[in-house]
């Protein structure tokens, strides 16, 4: 099986992928974990990540689709993926789909978490992140105090640096603006399942399961 995942920031859709990626013996890719890996890396890549980072830019498309490769070609033999938040922009479809066929990880099911804007800003401001293994946790879920350490790795964790009111929203008006168009063409392909996210995790992970059994 072979799933791309896609929700706004907030909407739990790491923590699914995780799930998912337990369930049905999946490597998860997490493409913004693999990002923020790259921009702390003293490299021409890293470097310029990293500035786009900073500058709360989009990662261009080509650059994007060759992380992917990476990453893909590092799965064991016979396993599926979910990959989360690739592709992300209406101009990568057809450049990560071909390559996931080329790669023989043919797109299963897409699966969109849905949670309405000012939930995804109430949850977003209690992410914190570990300054280790880079894993995002939201407080009160996954920690209950900020001064837990990582459940993963047990580093120290600490709120992300663009988890601001200004990135936060430019974020999630990206999403919309960006992303939705590629998850209409999934629901325009019949491969997309639609999940009402603003529900606890275990819910959330249940309809997932009985969407995908259908």
């Amino acid at each position: 099986m072979n799933i791309i995942i896609f929700g706004p920031q907030g909407s739990g859709k790491g923590t699914q992928a995780d799930l998912l990626a337990q369930k049905f013996n999946l490597a998860h890719i997490e493409t913004g974990l693999i990002f923020r890996e790259i921009a702390r890396d003293d490299s021409e890549l890293g470097r310029i990540v990293k500035a786009l980072n900073e500058q709360k830019e989009m990662i261009p498309d080509d650059i994007t689709i060759d992380v992917l490769r990476h990453s893909l070609e590092k799965v064991p033999a016979g396993m599926g993926v979910i990959i989360d938040s690739a592709p992300r922009t209406f101009g990568q479809i057809l450049g990560v789909e071909q390559m996931l066929d080329e790669m023989k990880f043919p797109i299963d099911k897409a699966i969109y978490i849905k949670l309405p804007y000012a939930e995804s800003i109430a949850r977003i401001s209690k992410r914190y992140a570990c300054t280790v293994c880079y894993r995002h946790f939201v407080l009160g879920n996954q920690i209950k105090d900020v001064h837990e350490h990582c459940p993963t790795c047990g580093g120290p964790v600490m709120q992300r640096g663009d988890d601001t009111p200004e990135g936060i929203t430019k974020r999630l008006d990206t999403f919309y603006k960006i992303t939705i168009p590629v998850i209409e063409h999934y629901r325009n392909q019949g491969l997309l399942i639609e999940i009402d996210g603003n529900k606890k995790v275990e819910k959330v992970f249940s309809d997932i399961i009985e969407k995908l059994a259908e």
